[in-house]
């Protein structure tokens, strides 16, 4: 496996492997922070945006990889708010279940770009692969906004 493939995967597999939880359910001292994670995976998803066409397969590999493991996160996270609903205020139970509404749009846009990804031209792999690399980015300011207890942008 040439050098930067593996660099990808190994990148890939440390960000989907390392998610924070949510802040109502965190335990500061034994997890991640947020922002290493955030970093990891935004690496990996900045490998994927460096594939080029020829590379198409793998790089599809890795982001049907990326998104099967950030619907867990969100599904965990729905988890997490159901059994601390009891101990948390309205407010937190809005903010909450905001930032998972947020999160879930959000994935949707990402899967959207996924599907143009898969199914695009080579010719416009470029372009492609900059849609994706965005709803990403749109995907991780909603994951911030929800962690900060925030409405996305």
């Amino acid at each position: 496996m040439p050098f930067l493939t593996t660099l990808r995967v190994g990148a890939l597999a440390a960000a989907l492997v390392a998610f924070a939880l949510p802040t109502a359910a965190q335990d500061a001292g034994a997890l991640t922070t947020t922002d290493a994670v955030r970093t990891e995976i935004s690496q990996a998803m900045e490998a994927i945006a460096a594939y080029s066409a020829q590379e198409r397969g793998q790089a599809l590999a890795e982001a049907r990889a990326a998104m099967t493991r950030l619907d867990a996160e969100i599904d965990r996270r729905e988890e997490a708010l159901r059994e601390n609903w009891a101990e948390m205020s309205d407010a937190t139970r809005e903010t909450a279940r905001n930032g998972l509404q947020d999160m879930r749009m959000a994935r949707n846009r990402l899967s959207e770009r996924y599907g143009a990804l898969e199914t695009g031209a080579s010719g416009a792999w470029d372009e492609l692969k900059t849609g994706f690399s965005g709803a990403w980015g749109a995907f991780s300011e909603a994951w911030t906004a929800a962690d900060n207890g925030e409405p996305a942008n």
